[in-house]
């Protein structure tokens, strides 16, 4: 009998959990609901100055919406858009998160943002798969092509991150 109520007790407690952090090749990420926004703390410990590194949203190259941090001339930007396909993403006119704090003090690049939930028209309550790019390089302003494969985490459902 104790053996059974133990059993459903761990199977109820595993079933409530949720991925709301991702660590790994020196980028760390947390979010939470907060606001009705979904509030993201970014970093990268391994970025250099004309380098790049992103958030993106869905399970392929092809229509993935994105956050990108570009670190250019010692400052950071914060940009959004989506990929067409695997080249660089078409940037929004006007970026749709909410910077803040950014700042990049030697290889290590920390940012706080709050996105909509709908961002881009894409209902990030929803559990869906998210992307996390390591660095690619900023050629002449331009974002080329990432160095390394993106972490993959499948299954990330913000709505149970509050």
């Amino acid at each position: 009998m104790f053996s059974q109520f133990l059993l459903i007790a761990l199977s109820i407690g595993l079933g409530s959990t949720s991925t709301c952090n991702f660590s790994n090749g020196g980028v760390r990420a947390n979010w939470k609901i907060v606001n009705r926004s979904l509030q993201i703390h970014y970093t990268n410990a391994r970025i250099s100055n004309n380098q790049w590194t992103a958030i993106g949203f869905g399970p392929g190259m092809q229509n993935l919406n994105v956050i990108v941090f570009l670190v250019q001339n010692g400052r950071v930007q914060v940009r959004t858009g989506k990929t067409n396909g695997y080249r660089a993403p078409t940037f929004d006119n006007r970026s749709s998160v909410n910077v803040h704090s950014s700042n990049i003090s030697g290889t290590t690049l920390n940012v706080l943002i709050t996105v909509p939930l709908n961002f881009n028209g894409m209902n990030l309550l929803n559990c869906q798969t998210w992307n996390f790019v390591q660095t690619g390089q900023l050629m002449n302003g331009q974002l080329s092509r990432h160095t390394t494969t993106p972490f993959r985490v499948n299954n990330v459902c913000a709505s149970q991150c509050r």
